[in-house]
């Protein structure tokens, strides 16, 4: 029997990207780091958050432009910003106080509540009801799928680490559809989809009170681009507008809009034949 080589090559791939990874974290981390300033700590602590995360995830190869790229995003979706800044000394002052850290961040904001079937309920509600037209984008896409991910969640039977798994690629993927897209939407499409990304953030808001600071900030910048901080503007967002409820709502209200544009394609038609019946015909003589 032949000796299959692949395995050795790829067990080989992985174990030098994870010696790189924790090189990074390594660097990255250390009592002495308590000295720099406050904003210098929260990028270190994301980068060195990021290159744990990814090492845990399996990467297979080690990229230091990926990681910084990637930093950004892992901050907000662990609240980095949010902790207090004897947290965050804790966190870099080495590796296992990192990953302890991290772990803690993860298991606060996305591990399973004691009203999961009702926080799974709502989301396959949104599931249901959420749009799925033909001009969605990557970015709504995966948030889709991630909706889905979670309805799809078994109480009882689903592991808790692979709830938590699922409620925080949600959160990265509603943090993705919405970055670049907090002013006031032009279409009705592009109103659907943003709007959605908000009825799934209402929902996990809502079932887990250690991610309301954290939501209360995406709303707060979303109101702060639209110039509608004030709650009687009229583009001012509320969180607690938002939900499954909602959801089924606008659905409805779609289906009246393609009643009605297909009416108006109907009465388009009928113009233009009644206009070709009237065009005089030239006769032949």
């Amino acid at each position: 029997m032949k000796e299959i080589k692949t395995n050795k090559s790829t067990n080989k791939t992985v174990n030098q990207a994870t010696a790189k990874y924790q090189a990074f974290i390594a660097e990255h981390t250390g009592a002495e780091l308590a000295k720099k300033k406050p904003r210098e700590k929260i990028d270190t602590l994301a980068k060195a958050s990021t290159a744990y995360m990814m090492m845990m995830s399996g990467a297979k190869t080690f990229n230091e432009n990926v990681i910084n790229r990637k930093a950004d995003k892992i901050k907000q979706t662990l609240d980095l910003d949010d902790l207090h800044e004897v947290q965050i000394d804790k966190m870099i002052s080495s590796p296992e106080k990192l990953k302890r850290g991290v772990n803690h961040q993860l298991e606060a904001l996305y591990a399973p509540k004691t009203d999961l079937k009702e926080y799974v309920d709502q989301m396959k509600v949104l599931a249901d009801n959420m749009p799925m037209d033909d001009s969605r984008s990557a970015a709504y896409n995966t948030m889709a799928k991630c909706i889905k991910d979670v309805a799809a969640i078994k109480p009882g039977e689903t592991s808790k680490d692979m709830i938590v798994v699922k409620n925080y690629k949600l959160m990265a993927s509603i943090e993705n559809n919405i970055k670049g897209k907090e002013r006031v939407r032009r279409t009705a499409a592009g109103k659907d989809h943003f709007n959605t990304s908000l009825d799934a953030l209402s929902i996990m808001n809502s079932h887990n009170t250690e991610l309301n600071s954290k939501t209360n900030s995406i709303i707060d910048k979303i109101n702060y681009a639209r110039g509608s901080s004030v709650a009687s503007h009229r583009d001012h967002v509320s969180i607690d507008s938002f939900g499954a409820a909602r959801s089924i709502e606008a659905k409805k209200a779609r289906k009246v809009r393609e009643k009605e544009k297909r009416l108006e394609k109907t009465l388009d038609k009928d113009k233009l034949k009644k206009k070709q019946m009237e065009r005089p015909s030239l006769s032949m003589r």
